[in-house]
C-alpha cells in the first residue's frame, strides 16, 4: 500500500489518551460514491474492534476541500462514539483510505524465468528480482491503458501466486528448480487522488496516511480458490476477479444503486431522498401489493440496463479463461432482491463462460472475518467494504510472509 508519514499533532494527543498498553488504533475512510464512511478501530491479536462509526452523504465528484470539510465533523462524531463505547479516549494518528475499483486500475499477470543453475537453491535476492520484474510488468500494462498520459502512482501490490517448476508454493526460497514463476497484482491510482488525501490527512493532523485498494481488502477476506466479487455501490459497480484472497483483475462501470433511485425519481417526480425512502419501504415489504407492482415496473428497465452493462464488463474479463464459479455480491444496491436475481441470470448468458454453473451468494457485514463491531451502525449491505478495510488494516500489523514483505518494500514511494 502507498504510505506517507508526516508530523501530525494527533500522535501526542493519541498517546495521552491511551491507558497502559492499549491496542494500536487507526481510522478507516471509505470514500464511497454516495456515502462517506469513517471508522475508529483498534487492532488486536484476534482481529479488529470497531469502536466508532460515522457517515454522511457525499455529492458527485467531490473535490479536496469537500473531503476535508466533511471528514472533520464525521471524524469527531466517530471519536466521540468510540470514547463513549470504550470508556476511554481513542484518537488515532494513522488514517487508511480505501480507493474503490472505479478510482484505480488493477491487474495481475504471470511471469516465469528459466534458471541457469537449477541445482542451486533459490535465494531471497533471486526472488526479489523475479517479483520486481512481475510488478514492473503489471505496472507497465496498466500504464499503457491510459493514452492521455495522466500520471498514476502505484498504491498497492500483492503476490497472487508463486511456482517452482509449475508447482505452487508460498515461498520459493530454498527450492531447487529449473523454472521460477510468479503472478503479482498491482493497483495504480491517479496522482490527483493521492494528493487530495495527502492534503486531507494534513488538514486533519494525522501523522501517517495509507492509501490502499479497497478491492484488495475485500478479496483478502475470502479464501475461495477463485471467485468473482460484484460490489453494487451507489454510483458505480465494481467487479473483482480474485484467487485465494488476492485480486487478479478489476473492472468498474458507472452504474449502481443510484440509477435505480433515479428511475423512481423519474416515475413519480420526487427528490432523491423520497426515492430512497420509497426504495427502502419496498425492500422492507412495507408497500401495498399495487404499490409494489408499480415500483417493480419502474425499476425493471434500470435493472436491465445495469445487467447488460455488467454482462459486457464481465465479457471483457472473460477473454482469456472461464469465469469462476463463485459469485459474491455485496454493496448497498444488493438490498434489492431483483439485483441479486439478475446476477443469477448471468448463468444463462451466451456471452459468458463459467468454469461451472455459478453459485451466487450475498455478502453481508457479519460475513467479514476478524471484525468485532461494537457500534450499532455498519449493519447494512453497503457497509461491507468499510469493515473489510478495517480487518485488512489490522492484518497488516502482523508479520508478513517474505514475498509480501518484499513487494511492500518495492511499493514504497
Amino acid at each position: 500500500m502507498w504510505q506517507r508519514r508526516g508530523a501530525g499533532r494527533r500522535s501526542s494527543r493519541a498517546r495521552d489518551g491511551r491507558k497502559g498498553s492499549a491496542p494500536p488504533s487507526f481510522c478507516v475512510v471509505d470514500p464511497g460514491h454516495s456515502r462517506l464512511r469513517l471508522l475508529v478501530a483498534e487492532a488486536g491479536e484476534e482481529g479488529v474492534t470497531v469502536w466508532g462509526w460515522a457517515e454522511t452523504a457525499s455529492p458527485d465528484q467531490p473535490d479536496a476541500q469537500w473531503w476535508a470539510d466533511a471528514c472533520g465533523p464525521v471524524l469527531r462524531r466517530a471519536e466521540e462514539m468510540a470514547q463513549d463505547l470504550a470508556g476511554r479516549l481513542i484518537l488515532p494518528d494513522r488514517v487508511i483510505v480505501g480507493l474503490s475499483g472505479s478510482e484505480i486500475k488493477g491487474w495481475a499477470g504471470p511471469i516465469s524465468q528459466r534458471r541457469s543453475q537449477p541445482d542451486r537453491p533459490v535465494d531471497e535476492r533471486e526472488l526479489e528480482a523475479l517479483l520486481e520484474r512481475a510488478l514492473r510488468l503489471a505496472v507497465h500494462r496498466l500504464q499503457g491503458t491510459d493514452p492521455a498520459g495522466e500520471p498514476w502512482l502505484l498504491v498497492d501490490t500483492a503476490p497472487v501466486s508463486l511456482a517452482v517448476d509449475g508447482r505452487g508454493v508460498t515461498d520459493p526460497v530454498g527450492f531447487r528448480c529449473k523454472e521460477l514463476g510468479a503472478t503479482v497484482f498491482a493497483a495504480l491510482a491517479p496522482l490527483a487522488s493521492i494528493e487530495t488525501w495527502k492534503w486531507v490527512a494534513r488538514h486533519l493532523e494525522f501523522s501517517e496516511l495509507t492509501v490502499g485498494a479497497a478491492p484488495l481488502a475485500l478479496a483478502a477476506g475470502f479464501r475461495d480458490p477463485q471467485g468473482l466479487l460484484i460490489d453494487v455501490g451507489g454510483g458505480a459497480t465494481q467487479l473483482t476477479w480474485m484467487r485465494a484472497g488476492r485480486p487478479l483483475a478489476l473492472s468498474a462501470l458507472p452504474l449502481g444503486g443510484g440509477s435505480l433511485s433515479e428511475a423512481l425519481m423519474r416515475k413519480w417526480h420526487v427528490p432523491e431522498d423520497k426515492a430512497e425512502e420509497l426504495k427502502r419501504a419496498y425492500v422492507g415489504g412495507k408497500l401495498a401489493a399495487e404499490a409494489r407492482l408499480e415500483v417493480q415496473e419502474a425499476l425493471l428497465p434500470a435493472i436491465q440496463s445495469w445487467l447488460q452493462a455488467t454482462e459486457a464488463a464481465l465479457e471483457q474479463m472473460n477473454q482469456d479463461e472461464p469465469l469462476p464459479q463463485q459469485i459474491l455480491v455485496l454493496g448497498g444496491g444488493t438490498a434489492l432482491p431483483e439485483v441479486v436475481d439478475s446476477v443469477r441470470a448471468l448463468a444463462w448468458s451466451r456471452r459468458l463462460h463459467f468454469v461451472r454453473y455459478p453459485e451466487v451468494r450475498c455478502v453481508r457485514p457479519a460475513d467479514v472475518p476478524g471484525v468485532v463491531n461494537r457500534t450499532d451502525l455498519g449493519r447494512e449491505p453497503g457497509d461491507v467494504a468499510a469493515l473489510a478495510l478495517a480487518a485488512w488494516t489490522a492484518r497488516q500489523s502482523q508479520p508478513a510472509e517474505r514475498p509480501a514483505r518484499i513487494l511492500a518494500a518495492l511499493c514504497q514511494p
